[in-house]
């Protein structure tokens, strides 16, 4: 920027110089004229001859700072102390003429002439310094702007670093506080994110073993007892206790073949087999399983459906276990004499595009908190720990319910208000 400015200026000078020179003629014009007639008049007085011109005195020459006379390429007259070259470049033109014909030329310059002369000529003088002393200061300004860009665009390169050398260390209070809007800033974001989902998967995952080793120590420690009380008393066995044992087995049982098919499921590891099932006599069939259980309670539950026929796509067996699960959950968490309501709706059948039926649990029983909703479909996890583990619950039942629903590409939400029940809402695809 600073060189463009100085050749601007260079042009300028160099157009200002040219300027002034003509202007200082046209100012002294009669002069210039003089001086020329004057020439003409010594060159027709010597018998058409510069005989002599050297030494000669010229009335008219006193105006001028420089002249010089040039007849077919040679310096017949001189006064000044320019170089030639400068002379005719910078200087007026005058052409000397006789009867039409060219006798020489004369090249003079004027006090104002001069002058801009030794402005121009100190100007170029100056200027190559010039050029140099601010291409360094271009220079000195470029690298420090680039190295202050450079800090700048890789100050939150250096801090995403930082961050992950803190995730590699360890460290639980990890930030990345990159606020951008730029890619640097989606890539903290998505780092930040990622650190965010391990840290919870570890937290699961201690969860998990956590959940697991208490739920299996719970049944091994009563197996204990009674076994180690047997011994203590040396005394056979009462049917009683033997029953209890069984039951604590039984628990054992089916919390291993629960755990090990939740993990197949969330593994991936699972073929569907679908076939169309009428979802109206799988829901019927449940009812009948759970009534002694409805009974218990005096809860009363409800089946609605469009038709006598509700066709979906899905493999039987493992819808009946999500929906069996979601029932017992309905029934244990209602209070005594309460009601669980069934309802089946069909979307998009008519259209045969994107069909699919939604299956509709819904109770008046205890309801969940707001801040359990996100977690249970967690494994393990319970709201009120104690009464599922009094109705026999392992803490899989919503896990694996929503898996086997999802397997099926089909949807489950809930929607929940303490104190006035839960509701189920899931989407199976239609056939």
């Amino acid at each position: 920027m600073i060189v463009f400015i100085l050749l601007c200026l260079l042009a300028v000078t160099h157009v200002q110089f040219y300027i002034v020179r003509d202007f200082a003629y046209v100012n002294e014009k009669s002069r210039f004229t003089a001086l020329q007639e004057e020439f003409e008049q010594y060159y027709a007085a010597h018998n058409e001859s510069w005989a002599g011109v050297s030494a000669g005195e010229f009335e008219h020459s006193s105006s001028f700072v420089e002249i010089a006379l040039v007849v077919e390429g040679q310096v017949l007259y001189r006064r000044g102390t320019l170089e030639l070259i400068d002379v005719q470049k910078n200087g007026m033109q005058l052409k000397l003429q006789l009867n039409e014909h060219e006798i020489g030329r004369i090249y003079a310059m004027n006090t104002g002439q001069y002058k801009t002369f030794e402005f121009k000529s100190l100007w170029y003088g100056i200027l190559p310094s010039i050029v140099k002393v601010s291409l360094l200061f271009t220079c000195i300004a470029a690298l420090f702007i680039i190295l202050l860009l450079s800090w700048t665009l890789t100050s939150p390169i250096r801090k995403i670093i930082k961050g992950i050398d803190r995730i590699k260390q360890g460290k639980t209070d990890i930030a990345l506080p990159v606020r951008r809007k730029d890619e640097f800033g989606a890539i903290s974001r998505a780092l930040q994110e990622m650190y965010d989902s391990l840290t919870r998967l570890e937290q699961s995952r201690k969860q998990l073993l956590s959940d697991a080793a208490h739920e299996l120590k719970t049944p091994l420690m009563i197996m204990q007892g009674e076994l180690e009380l047997a011994l203590e008393l040396q005394a056979p066995v009462s049917p009683e206790r033997l029953s209890s044992l069984l039951d604590e087995v039984l628990r054992l049982s089916r919390l291993v073949h629960d755990v090990l098919d939740l993990a197949k499921m969330e593994a991936g590891r699972t073929e569907l087999r679908r076939q169309p099932e009428n979802i109206v006599l799988i829901l019927q069939g449940l009812m009948e399983q759970i009534q002694f259980l409805a009974d218990d309670k005096q809860i009363i539950v409800s089946l609605h459906t469009p038709g006598d026929r509700v066709t979906v796509s899905v493999e039987k067996h493992r819808i009946v276990q999500a929906l069996y699960n979601i029932l017992t959950n309905a029934i244990q968490y209602t209070s005594r004499g309460g009601q669980v309501h069934i309802r089946v709706e069909g979307t998009g059948v008519e259209k045969q595009q994107d069909a699919s039926v939604r299956i509709i649990i819904e109770d008046n029983g205890y309801g969940i908190p707001e801040e359990d909703l996100p977690h249970i479909f967690n494994r393990f996890y319970r709201s009120d720990d104690s009464r599922t583990r009094a109705n026999g619950g392992t803490g899989l039942g919503l896990a694996i319910a929503q898996q086997n629903i999802l397997l099926h590409q089909g949807t489950i939400e809930v929607h929940s208000e303490v104190g006035k029940g839960s509701r189920f809402t899931i989407s199976l695809p239609a056939d």
